[in-house]
């Protein structure tokens, strides 16, 4: 799967509260990065929302399809431009329980529609269930979760 250019990477995990001109549309993106506990490769990739699924959605099936050996523990990474949506927030819930073996953890850029309760339960409903979201600060998307990121871009 071909990484991100490294001028969407600057333009879409950014979290200025402005954009300045031109304006761009800011999209939903999920890199992602699983790696094994036994110390191989880790596999590396990025998803976006596609009409009616979002990228998270997308996400859990392409780690369903890769047939992982369920005796092994795997880490797992997901950094997403927004954080999830409370549908989505439920699904990785409910994807984490059913698959013990793997260990997810968030970084989202932005809060998505963080002001309103129902998005609040979301992000509740993660964290309370052993996946932490942690919010990237300015310094952070531009110093150390840019340099974690870097990887994502050709």
């Amino acid at each position: 799967m071909a990484l991100l250019t490294a001028e969407t990477f600057s333009l879409q995990f950014n979290n200025k509260r402005r954009v300045n001109k031109p304006h761009y549309p800011r999209k939903a993106l999920l890199c992602y990065q699983l790696t094994p506990q036994n110390g191989s490769t880790p596999t590396r990739g990025h998803l976006k929302n596609k009409k009616k699924h979002h990228a998270e959605i997308h996400f859990i099936n392409k780690i369903k399809s890769m047939g992982l050996d369920e005796t092994q523990c795997y880490q797992v990474t997901c950094y997403l431009t927004w954080s999830p949506c409370p549908s989505c927030a439920r699904e990785l819930v409910d994807f984490i329980k059913a698959h013990r073996h793997l260990n997810l953890r968030i970084f989202a850029s932005r809060l998505y529609y963080h002001w309103r309760p129902h998005y609040q339960e979301g992000l509740l409903l993660l964290c309370g269930s052993q996946v932490p979201v942690e919010v990237m600060g300015l310094p952070d998307s531009r110093g150390t979760c840019a340099g974690l990121l870097h990887r994502y871009i050709v």
